[in-house]
């Protein structure tokens, strides 16, 4: 099976909010946390990577459905939200994550409103991310009038 890996790094005498994340192919990402005194508007926090990584996987698994039905993906866009719950035992986590993506699709087939769900719901059933956290993943795709 794959593996995937990062190196993160964190350095007080640099900065004591901000880490590095290097990607395996040498990409760094500045990340900071969240409840940070200082605002650092240009880092990720592991929140948003977290709605990153959810969306993407469902991308990803969407336009690969998508493909397999017949159907030509032009664009894709989402703007997915996290909402913070307490768990059982009384701890932080993300609760919920609300996805609305907004496909448009090329060629001459183009899905019907009830294909374009079916195909999220297929995408989230195979989505590796999605299928690895105990987050409630919420569909609310916009679909063509």
């Amino acid at each position: 099976m794959p593996q995937h890996q990062i190196h993160l790094h964190w350095d007080t005498s640099i900065d004591e909010e901000r880490y590095t994340w290097t990607l395996d192919n040498g990409i760094e990402i500045q990340a900071t946390d969240p409840s940070g005194t200082i605002t650092k508007p240009d880092f990720m926090d592991p929140e948003e990577a977290f709605l990153a990584a959810i969306c993407s996987c469902h991308l990803l698994s969407f336009v690969t459905e998508a493909a397999r039905e017949g159907y030509s993906v032009k664009s894709y866009e989402d703007h997915p939200a996290g909402i913070l719950a307490k768990n059982a035992q009384g701890r932080l986590f993300v609760g919920k994550v609300l996805l609305a993506p907004l496909v448009a699709f090329a060629g001459p087939r183009l899905p019907t409103r009830d294909e374009i769900e079916s195909l999220h719901n297929k995408a989230r059933e195979k989505c590796i991310i999605s299928n690895s956290v105990l987050t409630e993943i919420t569909l609310a795709p916009q679909l063509p009038e």
